[in-house]
């Protein structure tokens, strides 16, 4: 993606929400005819430190709406607010113009403050924000993967996947979290896009790691992710012994892993699989072989899948061939 490029902010147009808990107070009442004259960030930072948190909600409603110049540093410096209700609202709101904002140094730094606050949820938006805006870096979103919430350090792993940073990507393969886990899996398939990058980023490695976790659904993952990046010959060997294990999720990973390895050693192996008594596993098994037509085995192995039980399974072995 490219960097977003800085300009004029568009307004947002919709109703300001209020809290209509209880009745409005004249502070409140006085912010909301504001509104109506799209003021200036000046005009609006006495309600955004307001001691009544009702009012400091709609400033923030109103300041999202009318996106005056300086949005993006008033609403990360929301996100410090002491009231849960603001901070959940400046973090909705910047995900909302994440589009509008310009990537300027100092919503950088307003960004990256908001990673020490001890709310999950603003550590959560902050990394998704340095991301989509291209502000942060690797060492700031690695130092994330340590993090004590899981939502926050699975933020982290989907920056470091737009950075392409393998090998930081590869510490969290020990993760105590299983979606954790799984989404470490998936981005490792994707920034190992070539053999050189398995290589030097430790990406094979960590893959390898993964394929062997006590967690079926992360082994699942782990296989699967070889699927778009390639299968070399370690876990090529693994992937056609992981066809016979209990778990059908794990079974379903290996064939898709078995696509994209050498023909010699997966055909044979996604023959066999066309028997699996799961029709997911058969379904990504006529896949692989589809990956594979160039080879007559193969090509024979789909005109048996022609028949399966499983209409899905026929409809993709007829079109691989």
């Amino acid at each position: 993606m490219p960097p977003v490029a800085a300009g004029p902010v568009t307004a947002v147009v919709r109703p300001v929400e209020v809290d209509r808990a209880e009745p409005a107070s004249p502070r409140l009442l006085k912010l909301l005819a504001l509104a109506e004259e799209e003021p200036e960030l000046s005009a609006l930072e006495p309600y955004l430190t307001d001691g009544d948190p009702a009012v400091r909600r709609t400033a923030v409603s109103v300041l999202t709406e009318t996106a005056p110049a300086g949005t993006g540093q008033a609403l990360a410096g929301a996100l410090a607010d002491p009231d849960a209700g603001v901070r959940s609202a400046a973090a909705a709101s910047l995900r909302e113009l994440v589009e509008t904002l310009p990537p300027e140094p100092a919503l950088r730094v307003a960004l990256a403050g908001a990673l020490t606050v001890a709310d999950p949820v603003v550590r959560a938006a902050a990394l998704d924000m340095l991301r989509a805006l291209r502000l942060g870096d690797v060492g700031l979103f690695t130092a994330s993967l340590s993090d004590a919430d899981p939502a926050v350090r699975i933020e982290a792993i989907r920056a470091l996947v737009s950075m392409d940073a393998g090998d930081a990507l590869a510490r969290a393969v020990t993760d105590p979290f299983r979606e954790v886990r799984v989404t470490v899996a998936k981005a490792l398939g994707t920034v190992g896009a070539s053999g050189a990058a398995f290589q030097e980023d430790g990406v094979l490695d960590a893959l390898t790691a993964l394929a062997c976790d006590a967690d079926v659904l992360v082994r699942g993952a782990a296989y699967e992710a070889l699927a778009g990046v390639g299968c070399p010959a370690p876990l090529a060997g693994s992937a056609v012994a992981a066809l016979a294990d209990t778990a059908w999720q794990v079974r379903a990973g290996a064939a898709r892993a078995l696509g994209a390895a050498e023909a010699a050693v997966a055909v044979p192996a996604l023959a066999k699989s066309l028997a699996d008594p799961n029709a997911d596993v058969r379904k990504a098994t006529v896949l692989a072989l589809t990956r594979h037509t160039g080879v007559e085995e193969a090509r024979a192995a789909l005109a048996t899948a022609t028949a399966d039980s499983d209409a899905d399974v026929r409809a993709y072995a007829a079109r691989g061939l």
